[in-house]
């Protein structure tokens, strides 16, 4: 069923209010910064993370996406055991990119005021490309997505807005997207719901076993000292764990 009207004009959305970046540096010092902050975000209890190392994965990914180290926790879920950027902060990503000329959204309804669906509009500054995502409950229900008990029963306008941007961000922005909007198109791939927010609901947390060796390892040298011999990177597996104690035993 097509649309007879669209009761409601386009109408831009606000920047939500956070420290973001189009891109950053993730010196050894900054690294080590968020490190040293784990255990005690883990600790405060106010962030939902299963230990230190879930707090550093989130804080990782925040900062890598460009928020703000405590926003992170806002806007990145650990689902599935992979920290993912959900839909409100994927959003206010985009929103904040020099990149982003324009964002605007359409509720599609008919002329009765029956809702339908979603439309989005974005456009890009340095080339003026745009695009219009749509998605509708006609293609919710053709796609099979509309069953008992689920978001799009729940929350079923929530559920096309999310499609329609994250469809938009795809074509238009997929350079800063990188990957951020599988959670916007497709929530049910993470057996998750989403709030009329853009936050997700009904997320299992994963338990993120504790890298004993790693701390172990911290107490003999320093992050920089680890990095360095692990092509500048944390080890996370027994396995290079072990490299990096034996390269730094022998240049001992």
């Amino acid at each position: 069923m097509k649309p007879k009207t669209l009761k409601q004009p386009a109408q831009p959305i606000t920047a939500l209010a956070i420290q973001t970046a189009a891109t950053r540096e993730l010196t050894p010092g900054v690294e080590k910064m968020i490190w040293e902050m784990s255990p005690r975000m883990y600790k405060a209890h106010l962030f939902g993370v299963t230990s230190p190392e879930q707090a550093y994965a989130i804080m990782i990914k925040g900062f890598d996406c460009g928020f703000s180290i405590t926003a992170s926790f806002d806007f990145v879920q650990v689902i599935q055991g992979k920290p993912s950027v959900n839909p409100r902060g994927a959003l206010a990503l985009l929103l904040s990119n020099p990149l982003c000329d324009e964002i605007s959204i359409k509720k599609i309804t008919t002329d009765k005021n029956v809702f339908l669906g979603y439309e989005c509009f974005m456009k890009r500054k340095n080339n003026g490309h745009s695009f219009t995502g749509r998605f509708t409950l006609e293609d919710a229900t053709r796609a099979g997505l509309v069953k008992p008990d689920s978001g799009w029963m729940k929350y079923p306008e929530n559920m096309c807005l999310w499609r329609a941007v994250g469809f938009a961000a795809d074509v238009v922005f997929p350079d800063v997207t990188a990957g951020m909007t599988t959670l916007m198109k497709a929530p049910e791939m993470y057996g998750v719901s989403l709030t009329e927010a853009g936050d997700v609901i009904d997320a299992t947390p994963v338990v993120v076993p504790s890298l004993d060796p790693l701390n172990e390892l911290l107490t003999q040298y320093s992050a920089d000292a680890i990095m360095f011999a692990n092509d500048g990177k944390i080890p996370q597996t027994p396995e290079e764990i072990e490299m990096v104690k034996a390269k730094l035993e022998s240049a001992s």
